[in-house]
């Protein structure tokens, strides 16, 4: 907390170059669960957050910097990201991550395909590939059955407005960073006429290991081709057809904490839709949508040191897919209902070799045991005027079942998936096939006690079943030792309350929420045994998955200060505590607190030149679980300078310096490495990248 409180004396002065606050023409009706971005004042150009329903645009993605989706979304107000890899982030909401915090795009509802989370879904999306993304920090099923944690909403239909003339934009983009030798290309182009919209266009990534301050070595290649298109027709003015395909192509990405790297991975998200709407009556709109993602993965240990005694490959594939019907009625004038059905599937298989070296014994292991989880379900959601207030009520029934059809493939030790099961949680692990009924319910009010002065306030049940990995991982290798999933796993139960306001000035604006919840079976991710799996006579560690009952309290706080037309100083925090109430231990992988803050100054007008200077920062991080195991991490400041500008119209440019000061830190989400490879040494947490210049372009023509 010292770090913290030196950190937040300095920002209060100067400190990402995102407003995070609601801005004065927020309506009072919106739903209260969003993070989005709002425009406070066209010449600032400072998005912000808003209980409204307004996503992020494409173009606040890329102004938010970073290389895909994940890294975007890092730091908004109770938003962090768990760092499997220098390239690879996990999307963290209020605390809770991993499948809990669902990514969908379009229709589908994404997962990675590495059997350790080292390619978390919203790592595949970047700005090129993503129209328009909302962020639900609640649970309820916002994106379909389950997610706990809340949901990441990505929209890749490209719409543009009624009446938008008829033509093309070509554009072009290119961006540099120091630290990692980093170099990025993009380019396509995007318009329509009178009945078609389309978007295309292509990206090139490629990355190169860095040197922490303290003079430390990390791997951090990676190489990541893109591109994504949309094409929407409307045969009348009151109908639209679209489809739009998304895919990623990464090669050669380096992951210190896992004892393999990725190696090449193909990523596709197909998605079509159609809408008809009515001006009148009681059926205002009908869609459907549906999906199909495909994610092929292939890692191996050929940079790794233990390739002297095996040679090992991960050959892994997730197959996801959903379909929607959804329809809006209007009853009144006073009141909205959309009601519907979900159908989804997914399905994940993986298999390792190992060839034992010199002996050249060859064994194939099964990781995710050709396992499929499918649900359907239905939702309704009313919102009603009463009075001067808005009720917002939220709900949804799913089926789902689970099942490993390779449950009886061979597992390490000479027994079978199911025997492993059985071997760390007794006979009932036996039966892996599952069929529970689960639901979803939410209610919501919010109001204005004054003109620009908004509350809300809301309770809500969530429940999520298993994921594959929790309930099938087959006995085998994975970050920190070794893992095996729990078939006998009881559904998450969450109920949470949350409030907030919203103030609006002539000059400021604030804004803050608070939240507790309870979580009954909690799932989660603990060590469960230790004992020498590889014949080294060294003890290794095996996680497992248990149910514990669980609370996480916490809450957001932003200040939005613009003086004059020429400055904005945007400051946010955030902070939540995760108890295990069951064994009396804190919850893993909670954030510390943290936040930004930053200055910008209109320098030039006509050119809409910025200048910024700012900072991030995160308090130390003592309360962590042991068993997970996590260690202790410090608070830090890191302070960035940079400059934007337009000088001509769709023409961008930009420069930052960030770490301005080189400081040596490690984000407490960011896992620890697990061999000795460029210079870091098994079980040491990974350093950050040190001083970056990054340089980036973006011209229309």
């Amino acid at each position: 907390m010292k770090n913290f409180g030196i950190a937040l004396l300095a920002l209060c002065l100067i400190a990402p170059a995102t407003s995070v606050l609601a801005t004065q023409d927020a309506p009072v009706d919106a739903p209260v669960d969003t993070i989005t971005v709002r425009v406070t004042d066209p010449k600032m150009m400072a998005p912000g957050l808003s209980w409204g329903n307004e996503p992020l645009s494409s173009a606040d993605l890329r102004d938010r910097g970073g290389d895909n989706l994940a890294e975007n979304l890092d730091q908004l107000p109770g938003v962090a990201a768990v760092r499997r890899a220098a390239s690879a982030a996990e999307i963290v909401i209020r605390g809770m991550g991993w499948e809990r915090v669902q990514t969908v795009l379009g229709a589908v509802p994404l997962y990675g395909a590495c059997p350790g989370r080292m390619d978390p879904p919203a790592t595949y999306l970047t700005a090129l590939s993503t129209e328009e993304v909302t962020v639900f920090r609640q649970g309820g099923g916002a994106g379909g059955p389950g997610g706990t944690g809340g949901a990441i909403m990505a929209n890749p239909d490209y719409e543009r407005q009624p009446g938008a003339e008829t033509g093309v934009t070509p554009w072009l983009g290119m961006g540099y960073e120091s630290a990692r030798e980093g170099v990025r290309f993009e380019g396509g182009l995007f318009g329509g006429s009178e009945a078609v919209d389309y978007k295309f266009g292509v990206g090139h990534r490629k990355y190169e290991d860095y040197t922490a301050p303290d003079g430390t070595l990390v791997p951090a290649g990676a190489t990541t081709t893109t591109a994504a298109g949309s094409v929407g027709w409307r045969p009348s003015a009151n109908q639209r057809l679209w489809y739009a395909a998304t895919y990623a192509l990464e090669k050669d990405i380096d992951f210190p904490s896992m004892p393999m790297d990725n190696i090449e991975t193909d990523f596709w998200v197909h998605n079509v839709g159609w809408r008809t709407t009515r001006d009148e009556g009681l059926m205002r709109k009908f869609e459907l949508t549906g999906g199909l993602s495909t994610v092929d993965h292939l890692m191996d240990n050929s940079m790794k040191p233990n390739r002297g005694m095996m040679e090992a490959a991960t050959d892994a594939d997730t197959r996801s897919a959903a379909g929607h019907a959804i329809f809006t009625l209007v009853p009144n004038e006073k009141s909205t209902l959309t009601t519907g059905l979900d159908l989804t599937r997914l399905k994940r298989d993986a298999t390792r070799t190992r060839v034992m070296l010199p002996s050249r014994m060859t064994y194939q292991d099964r990781l995710w045991p050709d396992a499929v989880q499918t649900s359907i379900g239905g939702f309704a959601n009313l919102d009603r005027q009463v009075g001067e207030l808005t009720l917002s009520l939220n709900g949804r029934l799913d089926v789902i079942d689970s099942e490993a059809r390779a449950a009886d493939a061979a597992s390490l030790g000479g027994l079978t998936v199911r025997e492993q099961y059985v071997n760390y949680y007794g006979a009932e692990a036996a039966e892996t096939d599952l069929s529970e009924t689960l639901g979803q319910l939410d209610l919501g009010l919010s109001g204005e006690f004054r003109p620009d002065h908004f509350w809300y306030a809301r309770a809500g049940l969530s429940t999520r079943a298993a994921g594959i990995s929790e309930r099938y991982y087959a006995f085998g290798p994975a970050p920190g030792g070794y893992q095996v999933g729990n078939p006998t796993l009881n559904a998450e139960h969450k109920m949470e309350g949350e409030v907030g306001i919203t103030v609006t000035g002539e000059h400021m604006t604030f804004a803050a929420s608070g939240y507790h919840a309870k979580v009954t079976d909690f799932i989660l991710q603990t060590v469960i045994d230790r004992r020498d799996v590889n014949g080294d006579s060294i003890d290794d560690t095996i996680k497992g998955f248990t149910n514990v009952d669980a609370t996480l309290t916490g809450g957001e706080v932003g200040v939005e200060f613009h003086p004059s037309e020429t400055f904005l100083v945007p400051v946010t925090v955030s902070y939540v505590r995760g108890k295990n109430t069951t064994d009396g231990r804190d919850l893993p992988e909670m954030p510390p607190l943290f936040g930004s803050a930053e200055v910008r100054w209109l320098a030039h007008d006509s050119s809409a030149t910025w200048l910024r200077g700012g900072a991030t920062f995160a308090s130390s991080q003592e309360n962590v679980d042991p068993l997970f195991p996590e260690d202790r991490t410090g608070g830090y400041t890191i302070w960035h300078l940079g400059l934007e500008s337009q000088p001509v119209a769709g023409w961008q440019f930009g420069v930052l310096v960030d770490n301005l000061f080189d400081r040596l830190y490690s984000n407490h989400l960011t896992r620890e490495a697990v061999l000795a490879v460029g210079g870091l040494m098994p079980g040491q947490e990974i350093p950050a990248p040190g001083r970056n210049v990054s340089l980036t372009a973006r011209m229309e023509f």
